[in-house]
C-alpha cells in the first residue's frame, strides 16, 4: 500500500474536525442548515489552518446525497468522490498557475453547464490572489450573478492583494493561527494512533515551532518519525529542527549577565559548527529575553509563556539579574542584528558585534530616574555666593547669558561666617525659572527695574522657561537679542536673514508665550516688539572688569572665557565629572 503523509492521511473530513476555527464551522454549518448558504465565499489566513480543508467539506456537505447536511456522511459515492478528489462537480484551481484572463473566460463559459451528480458545481481557486487584475475583471460579472447551481470558494493568505470588487461580491471569513496547545493535542492523537513514541516536551516543541500552522506540525511529526526506531527525545527534534537549545541560550544570557564576551563568542562558535542557522540563535534569544522580561512584569501571567513550570521558574531566577531596561535593550539590539545579518554575506559577523556591545554595555538606567535626578539637581543647585577673600569669575551659560560664580565656597559648599554676599539669586528666579538667574553687581537694596541690563542677563532663564512649554518659540528666540526697552516695550532684534523667525514669533500666541515668560522670571510686565537689523547680535553682557583674570578669571577681551551652565557644572560634580567633559578617572563623559 502507499505510503500517505500525516498531512493527508489525518486531514479534517466534517466541520467538527477542523481546529480552531469555531468561529467559521459555526457559521457554515447554520448556513446549511438554515438554507442561506452565498453563492461566493473568501477563505483568508496563514498557511496550514485549514483554508481549503473546510472549502472541501463545504463542497462536500452541499452535495453529499444525504444532504445538504451540516455533517457529510463520508459514505456516499459524491462525499467519497469528493474526499478522493475525483468529482467532476467540484474543479480546484490553482491560482498561482492558472492567473490569466484566458483561463478565467474558459471558467466563464463553462459555469452555464450543470453538474454531473451533485446538486452543485463548486469552483475552489487557491491562492486567489495570484490572479491578474484582467482575469479579476472577467470573473467579476460572473462572480456577482452565477447561475444557481454554482457556489465560487476562494483561498487566499493575502487577502489584502484581493481587489476591493472581488470583497465585495464575497462573504469573508479570516481564519486564525491555531494555539501550540492545541496543536499538541493533536499531534498525540496522531501519535497514539500510528505507535509513534516521541516525547510531550518533543510535541510542544514541534507544536511551537510550527507557527500556528497544522500542516507545518503534521509535516515536522512525520519527519520525526522517520528519524529514530526508538523514542523520539527534546534532543532529536532540537537537531533536526536547527532549533537552539535551551541551556545555550541560557549560557549566552549568563555570559552577557557577566559581561563575559570572550564566553558568548564561543557559545555562538559552537552552535554555527554544529550547523545552526545564526538568524535562528537570535531569535531564539529575543524570545529567550523575552521570557525573562514576562516573568518579571507579570509574574503570575505564566500562559504567556510556552514552557512548563521548572523551566518558566527558570526563567525568573534567570530574569533576576537583568533589569527590564537591560532586556529591552537587549531585545532591540539582536532585532537590529537580524536586520545587519540579511544584507550580510558575513552572516554571524552582526551577531558577534551585537554581543560584544551587549557585553561592553553597563547597566541601563530608568529615563525616570534620571529625569528625578535632574530635577533633584535643579531643586538643590546652591546660590552663588561673592566674598571678598575670594576670586569671582564671570562665565557665561548655554544661552549666552552671564553669570556670577564663585571660585572656592561654589565648589566646596564651604561658606565663612564673616562673608557678605555681595550678589544674590532672584527669589522669583528660583523658584520659576530652570536657571538660577545672578542679579550680579546690584546693591540688594534697589529696586528691581526691568532695565535691559536685566533682561540681558535673565535671557538664557527666559528662553529655558519657555522650552518645556514651546520648543520651537524658544529655538527661535535664542537667535534673536534684545536691544531697547522703551516704556513697557521690549524690543528684540533678529538678523535680517532670519526674518522667518521673527514671523513665527509675531503670531499672537507666540507672544503671549515670550511676555509670560518675561513676567515670570522679572515679574514685570513688558510687551514685546519683535524687528530686524543689519547684524543683530547675541545678547552678551559687559565683559568682566579689568584685573580679574587668573584661573578662575577672564581677559577683558573675553577670549578666555567658558560657557558653563551652573546647573551642569552641579551636575558634572555630582556625576562625578567636571566642566571641562571629563570623569574623575580622565574618561570623557558621555
Amino acid at each position: 500500500m502507499t505510503y500517505i503523509a500525516f498531512a493527508r492521511k489525518y486531514r479534517p473530513q466534517v466541520f467538527d474536525d477542523i481546529i480552531g476555527q469555531s468561529h467559521v464551522t459555526t457559521t457554515l454549518k447554520n448556513a446549511i442548515s438554515q438554507d442561506r448558504v452565498a453563492h461566493a465565499y473568501l477563505f483568508a489566513g496563514p498557511r496550514g489552518v485549514g483554508k481549503t480543508t473546510a472549502a472541501r467539506i463545504l463542497a462536500k456537505a452541499l452535495n453529499c446525497e444525504k444532504g445538504p447536511s451540516p455533517k457529510p456522511c463520508n459514505a456516499c459515492s459524491s462525499c467519497k468522490d469528493i474526499t478522493q478528489g475525483s468529482s467532476l462537480d467540484i474543479l480546484e484551481i490553482d491560482g498561482a498557475s492558472n492567473r490569466g484572463i484566458d483561463e478565467i473566460r474558459n471558467l466563464r463559459d463553462n459555469v452555464k453547464f450543470a453538474p454531473t451528480r451533485g446538486r452543485f458545481k463548486v469552483y475552489i481557486i487557491d491562492e486567489v490572489h495570484m490572479l491578474t487584475p484582467e482575469a479579476f475583471n472577467a470573473l467579476l460579472k460572473t462572480l456577482e450573478e452565477p447561475p444557481k447551481h454554482v457556489k465560487f470558494i476562494f483561498a487566499t493568505t493575502q487577502a489584502h492583494k484581493v481587489p476591493a470588487t472581488i470583497l465585495s461580491r464575497c462573504q469573508r471569513f479570516d481564519f486564525r493561527r491555531l494555539a501550540a496547545k492545541d496543536i499538541a493535542e493533536s499531534l498525540k492523537a496522531i501519535v497514539k494512533e500510528e505507535g509513534v513514541r516521541i516525547d510531550d516536551e518533543a510535541l510542544a516543541l514541534i507544536a511551537k515551532y510550527s507557527d500556528g500552522g497544522m500542516r507545518d506540525a503534521q509535516v515536522m511529526l512525520d519527519q520525526m518519525s522517520s528519524f529514530t526506531k526508538g523514542k523520539v527525545g527534546i534532543k532529536d527534534v532540537t537537531k533536526i529542527l536547527g532549533v537552539v537549545e535551551d541551556e545555550a541560550l541560557f549560557s549566552l544570557s549568563e555570559a552577557l549577565k557577566d559581561k563575559d564576551a570572550a564566553k558568548a563568542l564561543g557559545i555562538l562558535d559552537t552552535l554555527v559548527n554544529e550547523g545552526k542557522d545564526v538568524i535562528q540563535v537570535s531569535l531564539g534569544l529575543i524570545e529567550h529575553f523575552r521570557n525573562m522580561a514576562i516573568t518579571r512584569i507579570a509574574p503570575q501571567a505564566d500562559n504567556l509563556i510556552e514552557a512548563g513550570p521548572d523551566k518558566i521558574e527558570r526563567y525568573r531566577a534567570a530574569a533576576q539579574a537583568f533589569t527590564i531596561e537591560d532586556i529591552l535593550y537587549i531585545v532591540y539590539t539582536l532585532s537590529n542584528a537580524i536586520d545587519l545579518i540579511k544584507k550580510s554575506t558575513l552572516a554571524r559577523a552582526p551577531l558577534e558585534a551585537a554581543l560584544i556591545k551587549l557585553t561592553l554595555n553597563h547597566s541601563m538606567v530608568p529615563i525616570s530616574d534620571i529625569i528625578k535626578r535632574v530635577e533633584d539637581l535643579e531643586k538643590n543647585t546652591p546660590p552663588a555666593l561673592k566674598t571678598p577673600s575670594q576670586t569671582s569669575a564671570t562665565v557665561e551659560n548655554s544661552g549666552g547669558a552671564p553669570l556670577k560664580m564663585r571660585s572656592d565656597a561654589a565648589k566646596t559648599g564651604v561658606n565663612n561666617p564673616s562673608d557678605k554676599p555681595s550678589a544674590k539669586l532672584s527669589d522669583k528666579s528660583i523658584n520659576k525659572s530652570p536657571v538660577a538667574t545672578l542679579q550680579a553687581d546690584e546693591p540688594d537694596n534697589l529696586p528691581r527695574s526691568p532695565g535691559l541690563e536685566e533682561v540681558l542677563s535673565s535671557w538664557a532663564a527666559i528662553i529655558n522657561y519657555i522650552t518645556p512649554k514651546k520648543i520651537s518659540v524658544a529655538s527661535y528666540l535664542q537667535e534673536g537679542s534684545p536691544s531697547a526697552i522703551e516704556g513697557k516695550k521690549l524690543s528684540i532684534e533678529f538678523p535680517k536673514e532670519l526674518q522667518f523667525h521673527k514671523e513665527m514669533l509675531e503670531t499672537q500666541e507666540n507672544k503671549a508665550i515670550i511676555e509670560a515668560a518675561i513676567k515670570s522670571v522679572l515679574g514685570k510686565e513688558l510687551s514685546v516688539v519683535l524687528a530686524l537689523s543689519e547684524a543683530a547680535k547675541p545678547p552678551r553682557r559687559r565683559s568682566a572688569p579689568s584685573g580679574m583674570g587668573g584661573e578662575d578669571g577672564f581677559d577683558d577681551s573675553g577670549a578666555a572665557e567658558k560657557e558653563v551652565d551652573p546647573i551642569f557644572k552641579t551636575a558634572m560634580e555630582i556625576f562625578g565629572g567636571d566642566v571641562s567633559g571629563e570623569s574623575s578617572d580622565g574618561k570623557k563623559v558621555k
